[in-house]
Parts: C-alpha cells; sequence; structure tokens
C-alpha cells in the first residue's frame, strides 16, 4: 500500500483533485457569468474586441490602451477564438483559468516538496484548493490567477536554478518572469530579489554572467513589440502600463489621506474637465501630478499623519480581511473572516519561525519572504488593498505545511530517542 501512495503520489493528487472539483462545482453551480461586474467585465470586453478588431483597449473602444498589460486580454481572446465569444467561449475561458488555479496547487506542492517534505506539500496545497476567495478567483477573469500560478512556479524554478544552473531551468524562470509582466507591471523588480537569492547561494559569476546578457535578449524580444505599439499610439516611451496615476491617486485618500483636499471623484471629474480632449494616458498622468501634490500636502501638514497612512494604515486595509466580493455555497465574508485571520496568523508565526526550526533553508524563505515585503511595499506605495496581496497566500499556506513537517519530524526524533533510551536500559 505504502509504494502504491507513494507510485500514484496521492500527497499530490487529493488536494489536486479536491481543489479542481471545487472549483468547477462554483462553474457548474452559478454559470459562467458569474462576475465581480468590475475589471472582469473589461477584460472580456476587452478580448472580444481585440479578438473582432485586432486592437487591444479598456473600458473606451476609441483609444488604444497602455491601462492594462496584454496578457489576460490575449489569453482570453486565444480561447474566444476557439470556442466564440458567447457563454460557450466564456465557460471555456472559465475553465482554462480553473486549468490554471489547479497548476498553483500543483506548484505550491512542488515547492513543499522540494523544501520540507511530501506531506508538507500536501496539506499546502490542500488549503489552497479550498480556501474559498481563491476557489472563486479563479472563476474570473481576472490577472490573480495567471500571475499566482507563473508566480509560484517562478519560485520553484529558481529555487532550482540556484541549486542546478542548468540553462533549462534559466529560461523557465525568465520565461516565467516574462509571462508574469504581460500581466502586471508590479513585478518588474522580481530580479532584484531573485539577485539578492543568487547572491547568498554563491552563484557562479561566469555561469551568471551569460544567462543575464540572454535575459536582457528576451526581454527586448517579448517587450520590444509592446513598446513600439505604445509610442506609435502616444508617441511616448511607455515600458510597461500608463495606469499607475489612478491607483496612486486612489491610494492618496487611504489612512489620513481622505482629510486632504476635495473627494476622490471630484478630483478626476475636475481633471476631465480642465483637459476634456485628453486621453486616457493623459489623464493618468495629470492623476499622478495631482496625488504627489496631495502625497506633498499631507508631509508638510503632519508627517505623523504621513508616515501612519504609508506604513501601518495601509499595512492593515491590505492584510486585515479577506479579499472575498462574492459570496458562494452560503458562505459569506463574516463567516469567511476568522478562518482567513486563522490561515494569516498561523502562517506569519511559521514564516518567522522556520528560521529557528529550519535554518539549513534559510535562504530560501529568506527569499519567499523578501517577495512578500516587496509587494507589502508597492501596494502601500499605491492603492492597499487585499486583493492584490491573493499570489502571496500560498506561501502562507506553505509556511503553514512546513511547520507540520517540522513539528512531526520533532515528535519523531523524540520518540527514536525514546526508543533508543529504553534499549539501553
Amino acid at each position: 500500500m505504502i509504494t502504491k501512495i507513494t507510485k500514484f503520489n496521492l500527497w499530490l493528487w487529493i488536494p489536486l483533485a479536491i481543489g479542481f472539483l471545487f472549483r468547477l462545482a462554483i462553474l457548474i453551480y452559478y454559470g459562467p457569468n458569474l462576475s465581480l461586474n468590475s475589471d472582469d467585465y473589461f477584460y472580456i470586453d476587452s478580448a472580444k474586441f481585440l479578438l473582432e478588431e485586432g486592437k487591444l483597449v479598456y473600458v473606451d473602444h476609441s483609444e488604444p490602451t497602455v491601462h492594462i498589460m496584454p496578457g489576460l486580454p490575449f489569453l482570453v481572446a486565444s480561447v474566444f477564438f476557439f470556442f466564440g465569444t458567447g457563454t460557450v467561449g466564456l465557460a471555456a475561458a472559465k475553465i482554462v483559468m480553473i486549468l490554471i488555479g489547479c497548476l498553483s496547487i500543483f506548484g505550491i506542492y512542488k515547492i513543499g516538496e522540494r523544501l520540507f517534505s511530501p506531506i508538507a506539500g500536501s496539506i499546502a496545497a490542500l488549503i489552497l484548493a479550498l480556501y474559498v476567495p481563491i476557489v472563486v478567483t479563479d472563476n474570473l477573469i481576472a490577472t490573480e490567477s495567471p500571475v499566482t500560478a507563473a508566480f509560484i512556479f517562478f519560485v520553484y524554478f529558481s529555487l532550482r536554478l540556484a541549486d542546478t544552473h542548468s540553462m533549462k531551468d534559466f529560461y523557465w524562470v525568465i520565461g516565467l518572469y516574462l509571462f508574469m509582466l504581460m500581466f502586471r507591471p508590479t513585478i518588474a523588480l522580481f530580479p532584484v530579489i531573485l539577485l539578492v537569492y543568487l547572491v547568498l547561494k554563491k552563484y557562479p559569476v561566469k555561469i551568471a554572467l551569460k544567462q543575464f546578457g540572454i535575459a536582457a535578449v528576451l526581454l527586448l524580444l517579448v517587450m520590444g513589440p509592446w513598446w513600439a505599439r505604445n509610442y506609435i499610439a502616444y508617441d511616448a516611451f511607455i515600458p510597461l502600463s500608463g495606469g499607475a496615476g489612478n491607483p496612486t491617486l486612489l491610494g492618496t485618500y487611504q489612512g489620513n489621506g481622505y482629510k486632504y483636499g476635495p473627494p476622490f471623484d471630484v478630483v478626476v471629474q475636475q481633471l476631465v474637465d480642465e483637459h476634456p480632449e485628453a486621453s486616457r494616458y493623459e489623464q493618468n498622468i495629470y492623476q499622478m501630478e495631482v496625488a504627489k501634490e496631495r502625497i506633498d500636502m499631507m508631509r508638510d501638514h503632519n508627517s505623523e499623519w504621513f508616515w501612519e497612512t504609508y506604513t501601518t494604515a495601509k499595512l492593515r486595509i491590505q492584510w486585515e480581511e479577506p479579499f472575498y466580493w462574492l459570496r458562494v455555497f452560503g458562505i459569506d465574508k463574516a463567516t469567511m473572516l476568522p478562518v482567513y485571520l486563522t490561515l494569516f496568523w498561523t502562517g506569519l508565526a511559521s514564516l518567522l519561525l522556520m528560521f529557528v526550526f529550519k535554518k539549513p533553508i534559510w535562504k530560501e524563505w529568506l527569499f519567499i519572504i523578501l517577495f512578500i515585503l516587496y509587494f507589502t511595499v508597492m501596494n502601500n506605495l499605491y492603492l492597499a488593498y487585499p486583493r492584490y496581496n491573493q499570489p502571496l497566500l500560498p506561501y502562507f499556506f506553505l509556511a503553514i505545511g512546513g511547520m507540520f513537517h517540522v513539528l512531526v519530524s520533532f515528535v519523531n526524533r523524540n520518540k527514536i530517542k525514546e526508543a533508543e533510551l529504553e534499549d539501553r536500559l
């Protein structure tokens, strides 16, 4: 029986099957039209327009967009190409998102297995399979699912690369990075964190320089068409997206920011009235200018309020509750809140305690924690929102699985010592 379990790897397949069936049950019960009626609607609309007109737009069909990255519209449009843009096509797109969500379950298991044991990976995978907010997100047309899956495998292959130095693992790492970059511009500085980790692992400099050169070429090849398209559309070099102004301005109204100036909606309308011919990209530039003015105003007027807003206040906003807009199967947000808080605090404690109980992998654990800190800081600079932390939650689940492995190992070692002591007696 043990041989069969090892052969078929039930540690992996049980959470993977549970995760797939749970996600599929939501799709079947609620149908493919389950929606936030927010940016997921606009992504679907963007994919349809891309397929029909060959142009990337977002909200406004009259102008090319740089408000979003092209990854998700192209992914969904490729599904629509085969299945149509109606209900069948939307259902097919949702199934693709569900399968991508299952890749996240698979990936977090592989990291847990690599760092700890199959049981640690299985626990992390099972929590991810059953965590309702992420299950719901995997039934939406949103960037969270593909970014989470790619992020998990980016970490996995980075861990492998640090040990193998192989070109195969390197191509996985750079490929996943470029894939994520097409969905979210906030991951642009991931290579800095990877560099810190590789330096700690004493990665061979000669190999690193060769791979860095290849990475630079691949970056130019992949991003070049996007840069050219943006320059043609707006006569400006826009390396990623041009939509940072809006979330930055929104972020100035969090914490103590609401105490300054007119409300957000009023400011946005004033900019539209002042610049009626401006494109959405140009409006974002104007919004960024106002955001900087509001930040300076808050800092100059009350530095204590400023630092509180951009540290502890936004930190609480990011992490104090789950992102769970859509209630499914009678599970409401009030029910999910204690579940989320239990997982968050247990995971956070496990993340920190791992430096004490699992010293041989402290470099790997620091690598993961740096990503959590990176995203937290980035979200504090813009708009702090629990949604943006969803790709980080699997690592909290991983920490829980890892701590369970540590505790089981500790108990087993004590039992062995006790048995050896009894034998001596």
